[in-house]
């Protein structure tokens, strides 16, 4: 298990990496892109308020504004693509992607690994659990010898097993919209998941309940969200954090949280 300081030291590892990067390489990204002028992005548009369908018809939140806004400023377009969670890492390991928006914790296991880059964090969260009031379950560790739902690819199927072991059953799912029915419908107990987004579901949906306070595992909840980019793309990883710098600094980063987050 990686602690605090190991933690750390692989992200400081990362961005010291990204640094030494000549100046050429800084400044060829675009070269590298899968489609010329275009920052494609994959997102699953079912993690509100993160990533959802507005009532247009049309994929908004916060990470596809934030994700919009950087492009912008990178002089490309940005091209959204919806697909399953579990399927954003192969499709950027395919290079059919250049990053993922789509309310990814910046996990150890993440920022390790020779798959991906994590961006600079974008907003705090916690992994917690969402039932049905009137239930059993009051707290978190009462999923324990329950049936929990969990979205296919996220962090919460390792961290239940991890917490857990043998003494919990974990479905997983293509979608939060299909574990939260199986919630309503009592086929599981439980759902675990993000609390922006819980939050979010449990505002429109009178019968569920967010359990708090939620999962403590170190380095694992509480964490931070990030934008995820291509392993192969260092110098756009580099141009993405720097616009979340700059977003950080001119207040439009929280701006886009009260208007996304705050707001519902």
């Amino acid at each position: 298990m990686m602690n605090i300081r190991s933690f750390t030291a692989a992200a400081l590892a990362v961005a010291a990496a990204l640094l030494t990067l000549p100046a050429a390489a800084q400044d060829d990204y675009k070269a590298a892109l899968a489609s010329p002028g275009t920052l494609t992005i994959a997102t699953t548009g079912n993690a509100p308020p993160m990533t959802q369908i507005g009532p247009d018809g049309q994929l908004a939140g916060f990470d596809i504004a934030l994700c919009a806004k950087i492009a912008d400023k990178l002089g490309l377009s940005p091209k959204f693509v919806r697909v399953d969670f579990a399927a954003t890492i192969p499709g950027l390991k395919a290079k059919r992607f250049d990053m993922i928006c789509s309310a990814v914790a910046r996990t150890p296991a993440r920022l390790e690994s020779q798959d991906l880059f994590m961006s600079e964090p974008t907003i705090e969260n916690f992994t917690t659990l969402v039932v049905k009031k009137g239930g059993a379950i009051t707290a978190v560790a009462d999923a324990r010898n329950r049936r929990v739902g969990v979205v296919r690819g996220g962090q919460e199927g390792k961290l239940l097993e991890e917490l857990f072991g043998s003494e919990i059953t974990i479905s997983s799912y293509p979608g939060i919209a299909e574990e939260l029915l199986d919630l309503k419908n009592g086929r599981i107990d439980a759902v675990a998941m993000n609390f922006t987004t819980a939050s979010h579901h449990v505002a429109t949906t009178p019968e569920f309940l967010v359990v708090t306070p939620g999962f403590v595992k170190e380095g694992v909840s509480p964490y931070t969200h990030g934008l995820v980019v291509s392993r192969g793309q260092p110098a756009l990883l580099q141009a993405v954090n720097a616009q979340i710098k700059k977003m950080q600094g001119d207040g439009s980063l929280d701006a886009l949280k009260a208007e996304w987050i705050s707001a519902h």
